[in-house]
């Protein structure tokens, strides 16, 4: 038997010819930049599969002036929608961004191939163009700018696959703990999820660092499920678990859909504390009990909304 390096280095030689021979078996032409615009090696990113077929491959070249080369057949996510997940995960707001179409041109196989383009400020950009057997060729770019973007077909995905052996690993930031606020576990973990999807809207609407969860969300959550089995006198591990994720889920709802709940403090309150209530069972019989359990029926077609309302219309 051979030591652990070697049976990694079978494995993987073994992975690098099963997903060679499935880009090849998919009949989906793969393209890399050219050799003359390339701004490192080519590696293997990935690829999708649509019901047991390849339907995009994805190469890159990382570094500081990042590419990647995505050859797809069916649906392709808009140019837009790219940059503004690429401008996001690099921590800049897109909103501040000026947004440019200028004309463009993508060299496929040395001939020259109108295309769509789209730059966010003067770092990032997406290009892309569609060849005459249906493969739609989307370049995407941080700080590299090739006038004109230039491609060929990959013949062979074997050299690319195989540098991913020498790719380093990635360093994790070091982890820093963090003390869990003090309170009523339910609550400052309902106050976290709020934060949270305000949060998330503001990144959606204007990119910048992309929210994270904070260090200590496990264990809030941990410290709710044993609160949860405390306050309801029932030791089911799997019932308190599904008790917070409908709590959790049912005011992050209420914050999406109801502008009473995001707007009015005292009502937002008062309906925290009647779910708080209602999912320990201290008090099951709150006012918003019929909106709850609309809520907890809405697959069955109950108007959760509507329910919700009539309770805060009726709120003094």
């Amino acid at each position: 038997m051979g030591s652990l390096s070697e049976r990694r280095q079978e494995r993987f030689a073994e992975q690098t010819a099963r997903i060679t021979r499935e880009i090849h078996g998919s009949g989906l032409r793969v393209f890399a930049l050219a050799a003359a615009v390339e701004p490192a090696d080519a590696l293997f990113g990935n690829l999708e599969e649509s019901d047991g077929e390849i339907t995009a491959v994805r190469v890159e070249y990382p570094g500081p002036a990042w590419v990647q080369v995505e050859s797809a057949r069916g649906h392709s996510a808009p140019l837009r929608l790219l940059l503004e997940q690429l401008v996001g995960r690099d921590g800049v707001r897109f909103a501040d961004l000026a947004w440019t179409s200028p004309p463009a041109t993508i060299l496929v196989d040395g001939w020259p191939q109108r295309a769509e383009t789209l730059r966010a400020g003067d770092r990032w950009q997406a290009t892309r163009c569609q060849t005459h057997d249906g493969v739609r060729i989307t370049v995407l770019s941080r700080d590299w700018d090739a006038d004109p973007v230039a491609v060929v077909t990959l013949t062979d995905p074997a050299p690319m696959l195989d540098r991913l052996a020498t790719v380093p690993p990635v360093e994790l930031p070091p982890y820093n703990p963090e003390p869990i606020p003090a309170g009523e576990p339910h609550r400052v973990l309902i106050e976290t999820i709020l934060c949270r999807d305000i949060e998330h809207l503001k990144w959606l609407a204007e990119g910048g660092p992309m929210p994270v969860s904070p260090v200590y969300a496990g264990e809030l959550r941990q410290a709710a499920l044993l609160r949860q089995m405390d306050l309801s006198d029932d030791r089911d591990a799997e019932r308190a678990e599904r008790a917070i994720g409908d709590m959790e889920h049912l005011v992050s709802s209420l914050q999406h859909a109801a502008a009473w709940f995001r707007d009015d403090a005292d009502l937002r309150e008062q309906a925290i504390s009647e779910i708080l209530l209602r999912v320990t069972g201290l008090a099951p019989d709150v006012p918003s009990a019929t909106a709850q359990e609309a809520w907890r029926h809405r697959s069955e077609g109950r108007d959760w909304r509507a329910a919700w309302s009539d309770w805060a219309a009726g709120r003094p």
